[in-house]
């Protein structure tokens, strides 16, 4: 046999409603991998990868129709992907905006009139952009929520140019002559 007591009963009827006013959690996700690795002169796309999730009654905002990209730069703005080539995945855009898209979202290439550019771009981190989602390379995505009011999220990645192995074998090729120097 269960006793129930009135103030067990109330404590039920308390969560219950509680529950009925709390707001609606948004489903909708966008992610992108954080740091892309590349080489100076690579000659392809570069893809950004990532992952948007468009939840249950959520409408995802085609990109082309709605977005926001901010092109990655050297902390120090001496050079950035922003020559042509900067561009959304093809995939992306024909992705139907229900359910999970997992890949390529955005795509960067190496080309001569990228800022910066000098038979390649200068070795380091591009992840600014003085104007991007907290003030680093990112896109944001927009989207309708389940109660019908628009939406956005954000996300920021950044592209680590590389040394090519070719340049970093002359460079280790330099520190072996340097050290064999040493010891004579």
């Amino acid at each position: 046999m269960t006793f129930r007591t009135p103030l067990a009963l109330a404590s039920l009827a308390f969560v219950v409603s509680s529950a009925a006013l709390a707001p609606h959690a948004a489903a909708f996700t966008f992610t992108m991998t954080p740091v892309t690795n590349t080489t100076s002169t690579f000659a392809g796309v570069i893809a950004i990868n990532g992952v948007v999730s468009v939840g249950a009654g959520e409408t995802f905002i085609h990109p082309l129709m709605m977005s926001t990209s901010a092109m990655p730069f050297k902390s120090n703005l001496s050079a950035g992907f922003n020559g042509p080539g900067q561009n959304w995945d093809a995939g992306f855009l024909a992705w139907n905006g229900v359910g999970t898209y997992t890949g390529a979202i955005f795509n960067h290439v190496i080309v001569a009139s990228n800022f910066g550019y000098a038979g390649g771009m200068p070795v380091g981190l591009y992840g600014t952009n003085p104007f991007g989602p907290s003030g680093g390379a990112g896109i944001i995505l927009h989207y309708i929520d389940a109660n019908g009011v628009q939406q956005s999220a954000a996300a920021n990645y950044a592209i680590n140019v590389v040394p090519s192995p070719a340049g970093a074998s002359v460079f280790a090729l330099a520190a072996c002559v340097a050290t064999r120097r040493r010891r004579r």
